[in-house]
């Protein structure tokens, strides 16, 4: 049965590539995704054939249960989607919901379907070793120094509150100077944590990596993961007398030495990054000195910049984000840390955090009657930290807009930011994120939103990014409530 598409409508070629051998299921698990536990908003499905390709045609129902639009996704390297409006109040907006919940399902359907990868990092100089910190520290690390740092300082103003309980006075001016020896040692910390240092003269990070199908993945570690630092001497070794041109062949006589298979299904591949370069060419570009940069191993794609001023500047590196990301797309999320660097995010959120422990402790207290009352207190507390999450969301919209100008490429940041975060976006029901992740504990503004605000966004710089970026969040919190 093949099929046309009328003339009014909404279309889109979804930027994902999807491989040839995942095609065959792709349609069916789209399907299941969209359809789900909302079948009751679902009139019919079919398959079809639209210009020789397989299609999926879907009518949607509004809440009220009349016929809102018609999807059809096409099955294609890059999947084309159709909306089809079914009555005249249908919002642009509303038909490019439509095709978003098309394509996270379809960032998904590659996450859970692709191949399982394992990853041997190397740089041309390295000592080659266990890593330095176990996964639990690790993850301390990412939580409390990365991004702005404003959950450090938040804990820390938790932490001064349960002093004050047990302590008392004495505490008041302590706390203000644990909070700043953290921030102005925060580079040094976070550096201390790290795997390895990338330099002016060890500027590429090469990454070897075996991939498999996800059903040997676990096999595979059981086997191979005690040997890991064996593998990784002798591709290293092959590098150094290779002259630095490690090739896919070269490491696949490693892997295979020990008793590894290399076919169709089992593949090598070699990522050089040249990682400083692309660090040096946007610090360059705004005017601020190459910051040292080290790198974090681990699987989660993040980076973060921390230290009170671009001259102490550490920008850090998670190989994840190296392994997860193309050229261009690393090149715009360092881009958001360098604005967090040259507006001296992280000491403005400092000063945020203590002023609001100095206005508690000279102003509030001061009412000590009311402070007194257990209730009064916590709902207080629960107040103010929303509040100082709500707007260390500022900075971080900020940096989002500033990336976008820097680069020239903000759809390029919103694709890197949907291939990091593609389980959180799950979570908040992308594309409508919620009132509560606008009042979550989390420095980020929820993905969806930002995500969203990049796509639809101008390239054009602000003449006030920050005053900007705080009208975009309140905006984005009120129309979560309608309005």
């Amino acid at each position: 049965m093949s099929t046309s598409i009328p003339q009014d409508f909404y279309f889109r070629e979804l930027d994902i590539s999807v491989k040839e051998e995942l095609l065959r299921d792709y349609l069916l698990f789209l399907e299941e995704s969209l359809v789900g536990s909302r079948r009751e908003l679902v009139e019919y499905v079919l398959r079809t054939t639209y210009n020789g390709s397989p299609t999926l045609i879907m009518r949607l129902k509004d809440e009220k249960g009349n016929p809102s639009v018609e999807l059809a996704v096409q099955s294609a390297r890059k999947p084309r989607v159709w909306v089809i409006p079914l009555k005249k109040s249908l919002k642009p907006e509303d038909a490019e919901n439509v095709i978003r919940r098309v394509e996270l399902a379809t960032l998904y359907y590659l996450e859970s379907r692709d191949v399982a990868k394992a990853c041997f990092v190397l740089l041309e100089k390295m000592k080659l070793g266990p890593e330095r910190i176990k996964e639990a520290k690790r993850k301390l690390v990412e939580k409390l120094f990365f991004g702005t740092m404003f959950p450090l300082f938040a804990l820390s103003l938790l932490f001064a509150y349960l002093l004050f309980v047990f302590l008392g006075v004495y505490v008041f001016v302590a706390m203000p100077l644990f909070q700043l020896l953290i921030l102005l040692f925060s580079d040094k910390i976070v550096e201390m944590m790290c795997d390895w240092r990338v330099t002016r003269d060890n500027r590429h990070v090469y990454l070897v990596c075996y991939t498999m199908p996800r059903t040997e993945y676990n096999e595979f570690m059981k086997r191979y993961y005690p040997r890991r630092f064996e593998i990784k001497r002798q591709l290293y070794e092959a590098m150094i007398a290779n002259n630095m041109n490690l090739t896919p062949e070269v490491a696949a006589e490693v892997f295979m030495k020990h008793g590894m298979i290399v076919d169709n299904l089992h593949k090598v591949a070699i990522k050089r990054i040249n990682v400083y370069g692309i660090v040096s060419r946007i610090f360059s570009s705004l005017g601020l000195p190459t910051p040292r940069i080290a790198l974090l191993n681990t699987a989660i794609p993040n980076a973060a910049a921390t230290g009170i001023g671009p001259d102490v500047a550490l920008l850090t590196i998670t190989t994840g984000l190296l392994m997860r990301l193309d050229d261009d797309e690393i090149e715009c999320v360092l881009a958001h840390e360098a604005s967090h660097i040259k507006n001296h995010d992280p000491f403005m959120l400092f000063m945020l955090s203590t002023g609001e422990y100095l206005l508690r402790l000279f102003v509030f207290f001061t009412f000590i009657y009311i402070m007194m009352n257990p209730f009064v207190d916590l709902i207080y507390l629960l107040v103010a930290f929303t509040l100082l999450f709500f707007i260390a969301k500022f900075f971080e919209a900020r940096a989002d807009l500033e990336a976008a100008f820097l680069t020239g490429r903000p759809s390029v940041l919103a694709r890197a930011l949907k291939k990091i975060a593609l389980r959180r976006l799950l979570i908040e029901k992308y594309p409508r994120p919620s009132f509560e992740s606008w009042l979550s504990w989390d420095a980020h503004p929820p993905v969806s939103w930002r995500i969203i605000r990049l796509e639809r966004g101008s390239l054009s710089m602000r003449e006030h990014p920050l005053m900007a970026s705080v009208k975009d969040c309140i905006l984005g919190l009120l129309s979560t409530l309608g309005l």
